[in-house]
């Protein structure tokens, strides 16, 4: 069987990889031995067990090193070229204020891309005077967060911590947040990351069934992307039986 790898384009542009050549990431469908592998992923144990998959299905590119916007797009690809390309979200119509469910076609969704002045590390001063840099997290980053979480009970501080560059380890970074004088210099970090976000773009406008205006839903991040069950699975493979 043909491992059927095809080009794929990634909203970081790869200008966090300086040493990858964008034209070199390729990825697969799921073929059949990727089902065992998806069907025992869970919300505690998804970044290691979905990275086992990606190792199977991406080249080009250590998925290890992807970054989140990265990795979240290329879990969309996936869905779509899979399973299925359009699910099933229901919402309030915000003319009508009728529920309403909609059909999302993955495909039509816009993808968000870093800006190509992006260039890590990243100096941001923080409101307190002090200058750091900063960089997006990737998916080690967010395996070492779930071990974290697993034992310690909480990350918050920790996730951001991480995305701190600089020669100190990792316990000065989260001191350095934990002791801030001021609460808006974490909040400054965090924004980093809200105005860096790269990848799919789930606002998705639809129009209403109801009352025929247009209106816009958030389509929400979910398993069934990763791996369909239930009534997803049964819409979408069980309606000819």
């Amino acid at each position: 069987m043909s491992d059927n790898f095809v080009p794929i384009t990634l909203p970081s542009q790869c200008l966090t990889y300086p040493e990858v050549k964008p034209e070199d990431i390729k990825a697969r469908a799921y073929q059949g031995s990727e089902e065992e592998l998806l069907s025992q992923i869970n919300p505690l144990n998804l970044e290691r067990n979905y990275l086992e998959v990606m190792k199977k299905v991406i080249q080009g590119i250590d998925p290890l090193k992807l970054t989140l916007g990265d990795r979240l797009y290329f879990i969309v690809w996936e869905c779509i070229n899979s399973y299925m390309d359009v699910i099933k979200v229901k919402t309030v119509c915000g003319n009508c204020l009728q529920e309403v469910e909609v059909s999302v076609d993955l495909k039509n969704l816009g993808v968000i891309k870093l800006p190509d002045s992006y260039k890590e590390p990243y100096e941001v001063t923080l409101p307190s005077g002090k200058q750091i840099k900063l960089r997006l997290l990737t998916v080690a980053d967010e395996i070492e967060i779930e071990k974290y979480q697993q034992k310690q009970g909480k990350s918050h501080l920790y996730r951001y911590a991480r995305s701190i560059v600089s020669d100190d380890n990792i316990v000065e970074k989260l001191k350095l947040l934990e002791n801030s004088p001021t609460i808006k210099d974490v909040a400054k970090v965090r924004a980093f990351h809200e105005k860096f976000y790269h990848g799919p773009d789930f606002n998705y406008i639809y129009k209403c069934s109801h009352c025929g205006e247009e209106d816009d839903v958030e389509v929400p991040f979910r398993l069934d992307f990763i791996f369909p069950t239930g009534e997803t699975l049964t819409k979408t493979f069980g309606e000819k039986f």
